[in-house]
């Protein structure tokens, strides 16, 4: 009997009387895959090595590694502030060495007749002023450029300008990136306790004249080996940063690629009005990236990024079926004006481009967060891809069969369908591998990633095409997410 069943180290031969037991876990597989973030920004300075992605264990260590005002930096302490649990890692790009540093500036006169605050934002960051009566711009300049130096990690530098009466800010990471910093006075208004001293005036410009992100991401990307990342966090837009993101996670060669298995989702935001969001949104057609607009929001779209990932992250550790929606955010919401309409968010969604809500408190609110996939090869229409939720179930419910295949028949002999196979042969068919798939996908449905277990296995088809190769076909049916109820109110008046 002891020769139809495989032991591991017992030999047949054996005539010693006794109970003779080997441990076999080839059946009792249950782990999950360990689900990780990565964050792809610049670093300044630190103990960090650029193109080499590395385990995060905070914000400090961040600051560390990074510099406290680098892109990295703010975009962990970002991710933290929302997902406090999961696993990040980081990968670090040097500035480009052509880049130029995004620059922009305030520009105060008069003199103060009363004693105030001067509230200066840099992004969603505060720069607190104190103000005396009788200040002049010059003296008020002054104290800003003090006052900025003793707030942690803001990312520019800001200096009083040879022309007078102006306070300049340079962005401490090159590139294009810096452009979207925001310059503010007085954001929170009035209401919020803030207005400029009397007698003077103060004026925000914009940041620009930045250029060039880092043409090194896609070499990065390269190096980052076969760790599985669920979700990469990145701050580009540009066209050339989010090509090499496609072409790193794509289907064929990529790491969605059935030879690679790696998976990932990448996710940034966009700063712009709705007609550039639009034309913007129209240039990508990626199902692997989705890319949120966030309008004149103070907070910089790399905060909205890590934030909207951290979210995400947490939704998926959750169920990956979850609808990532209703969820709120720390950043700072557009003004008013600068808020999408229902009818723009409507345009935006067909467009590729997921939206957000403000809330009567002034929170945002994940809405939906859709691919920026829109046609098909043939260029028809394809809303197949369409909610990012897809990618992520698909994912999960891929590595799971694959670990639950490879836990069943890890080291079988392959035999044709029919065949007769003796009680603990390691030998299988593909009818019945077939079967142990159908099986799988009954428990998938149980965690409500997949449904219409029937229908399933009913299409399923295995075949041993020959060499020790079987060949699966998966009707597989996701989840659907609740995204609208919609009803007649019809009544009646007595």
């Amino acid at each position: 009997m002891s020769g139809s069943v495989s032991i591991a180290g017992y030999n047949a031969t054996n005539r010693v009387p006794g109970f003779y037991f080997a441990l076999d876990n080839s059946k009792a597989n249950t782990a999950s895959v360990q689900r990780r973030v990565l964050i792809v920004g610049q670093m300044i300075t630190g103990t960090g090595v650029a193109n080499v992605a590395t385990l995060s264990a905070g914000y400090s260590d961040s600051v560390a590694k990074y510099g406290a005002a680098s892109q990295c930096a703010q975009m962990v302490s970002a991710y933290r502030k929302i997902d406090t649990q999961g696993e990040i890692w980081v990968l670090p790009l040097a500035d480009d060495a052509s880049a130029a540093a995004a620059t922009g500036s305030w520009t105060i006169s008069g003199t103060a007749t009363a004693a105030g605050t001067l509230s200066l934002y840099v992004g969603d960051q505060l720069i607190s002023v104190g103000v005396s009566s009788g200040d002049t711009a010059a003296t008020v300049i002054a104290s800003a450029v003090t006052a900025a130096n003793q707030v942690a990690g803001l990312p520019v530098s800001i200096v009083e300008s040879s022309t007078a009466g102006t306070l300049t800010a340079t962005a401490l990471n090159k590139g294009a990136c810096g452009n979207d910093i925001l310059l503010g006075v007085s954001l929170l208004g009035t209401t919020g306790g803030q207005s400029v001293p009397s007698g003077l005036t103060v004026a925000a410009g914009t940041m620009a004249e930045g250029t060039t992100n880092p043409t090194t991401l896609a070499t990065a990307l390269a190096t980052a080996g076969e760790r599985v990342y669920d979700l990469i966090i990145h701050p580009y837009t540009d066209s050339g940063s989010l090509n090499a993101l496609q072409e790193w996670l794509n289907d064929t060669a990529g790491r969605w690629s059935a030879m690679l298995q790696l998976y990932g989702h990448a996710i940034t935001a966009y700063r712009g009005t709705y007609g550039a969001a639009t034309a913007f949104g129209i240039t990508r057609n990626d199902q692997h990236a989705t890319i949120t607009p966030i309008g004149d929001s103070p907070s910089s779209p790399l905060i909205w990024a890590a934030q909207l990932g951290a979210a995400t992250a947490q939704s998926m550790r959750t169920n990956p079926a979850l609808p990532v929606t209703g969820i709120a955010l720390t950043v700072m919401p557009p003004t008013d004006a600068g808020r999408y309409t229902t009818s723009q968010r409507n345009s935006l969604l067909y467009d590729g481009l997921a939206t957000f809500t403000v809330n009567d408190s002034g929170t945002v609110e994940i809405e939906r967060m859709v691919t920026t996939y829109q046609t098909n090869s043939a260029g028809v229409a394809d809303d197949s891809y369409l909610d990012m939720e897809t990618l992520l179930t698909a994912e999960i419910c891929m590595q799971d069969l694959r670990t639950f295949l490879a836990s069943q028949y890890s080291g079988y002999i392959l035999v044709a369908d029919g065949s007769k196979i003796a009680a603990g042969q390691k030998a299988t068919t593909a009818a019945l591998i077939g079967k142990a798939a159908a099986s799988r996908y009954r428990y998938q449905a149980t965690q409500l990633w997949v449904q219409n277990a029937d229908t399933f296995a009913s299409a399923l088809t295995a075949t041993n095409v020959g060499g020790g190769v079987v060949d699966l076909l998966l009707p597989y049916d996701f989840a659907n997410q609740l995204r609208i109820v919609a009803g007649s109110l019809q009544f009646t008046k007595s």
